[in-house]
């Protein structure tokens, strides 16, 4: 069914067929630009609520409660021949991980492009929309839950919009990246924001994120890395926030006191009656299994937070980094984010070797940023 607003040009589209449609069509253009609304209070995966593609004239709105087959719009999403356009993307990323099992390629996203184009970091979208378009928009509708059918017509018009709007934004920053020669840098940090996502959902590559976890024994961090991966998995089967199984603070406390008892591990910071029926003993299991390892079997040391006469180090190379940005009149936050600084801080002050797999640290930041750092601070 293809239902029409009057107000706009909004099509409500809810059948395989209908989809098939518009996926064929969305395929010989260069761009489409698409958002996607959510509910995600208690959940671990989002539940969408609703799809929106936009070429900049029709905004069509996509019921996922009702499609069955995704093959088009998965097709779509990876189509090298049309860019997938998005702003702040992060979450779409994970809507379309979850339903589709793909993530779009290529796809640009306005939020980082306008870091570049303009130097304005992490720009909402009603400031992006009122800085190019000169139109307010009205976000009235931000908090709605999105899987309640059927919806009204406010909601159809505020989710139409906000493709509609992105579609005439974009090639409007691109003309603006194009001067600066900066286009390409834009594509190489979405890609890297593409990385960085699956990072983030690997656990095997964050669990030694955990706050102080640099405090823990090789035989602690052991059982803290057991445990962090037991409940991503259980989180993913039940269906919950990682959080809801066992809070980081929790993991770190068991991680620490290494309980080999319900009641002790009933006394460990944060956790409650109901996680210990629930969860005791499979903690009790990897506590016996790290138990049971050799000391070569256990992880390594994680290295401690940089010396205080670090700091004026950090703060050098930050001024550095600044300059930089002004030079290239970008935005600083984007030159060199955080995650990127510490390695560079900690190679430079100890020594330590470089993991370079990241994306980020390659392509224009190479020779405009790491490069010039090193020759300036590494000697």
């Amino acid at each position: 069914m293809e239902t029409q607003n009057q107000n706009l040009d909004i099509v409500w589209v809810d059948t395989d067929a209908a989809l098939a449609k518009w996926c064929e069509h969305w395929a010989t253009l260069p761009f489409v630009a698409v958002d996607t609304e959510f509910v995600r209070r208690t959940t671990f995966y989002p539940v969408t609520g609703l799809i929106q593609i936009s070429e900049g004239d029709q905004a069509v709105l996509i019921d996922p409660q009702t499609i069955t087959d995704w093959s088009p719009l998965r097709d779509l999403l990876i189509n090298e021949n049309v860019m997938k356009v998005f702003h702040a993307c992060s979450e779409d990323l994970d809507v379309f991980d979850d339903l589709l099992g793909v993530l779009p390629t290529p796809f640009y996203d306005t939020q980082i492009g306008e870091a570049f184009a303009n130097g304005e970091w992490s720009l909402s979208y009603v400031k992006l929309v009122k800085a190019y378009l000169d139109i307010e928009v009205a976000k009235d509708e931000t908090r709605s839950d999105w899987t309640l059918r059927p919806l009204t017509d406010a909601q159809k018009r505020y989710a139409a919009l906000d493709v509609i709007y992105l579609a005439h934004v974009y090639p409007m920053q691109v003309a603006r990246l194009e001067e600066k020669g900066m286009l390409d840098w834009v594509l190489e940090d979405c890609e890297s924001l593409k990385w960085q996502y699956q990072q983030n959902n690997d656990a095997e590559q964050n669990w030694d994120g955990i706050k102080a976890s640099w405090r823990l024994s090789p035989k602690s961090l052991t059982l803290l890395r057991l445990l962090f991966l037991w409940r991503d998995e259980r989180a993913r089967a039940d269906n919950i926030p990682r959080g809801q199984v066992l809070k980081d603070r929790t993991l770190w406390a068991l991680a620490k006191f290494m309980p080999d008892n319900a009641r002790d591990i009933g006394k460990a910071e944060d956790i409650s009656p109901k996680q210990v029926r629930l969860y005791s003993q499979v903690i009790i299991e990897k506590v016996a299994l790290v138990n049971e390892l050799s000391q070569d079997e256990y992880q390594h040391p994680l290295p401690a937070p940089l010396p205080s006469n670090a700091g004026d180090l950090s703060k050098a190379i930050r001024a550095y980094l600044k300059e930089q940005a002004q030079e290239l009149s970008i935005a600083p936050e984007v030159v060199l984010k955080r995650k990127l600084l510490d390695p560079l801080l900690r190679h430079i002050y100890e020594g330590s070797p470089m993991d370079w797999s990241n994306p980020a640290f390659n392509g224009w930041r190479q020779d405009k940023v790491v490069k010039p750092l090193l020759e300036k601070f590494a000697n």
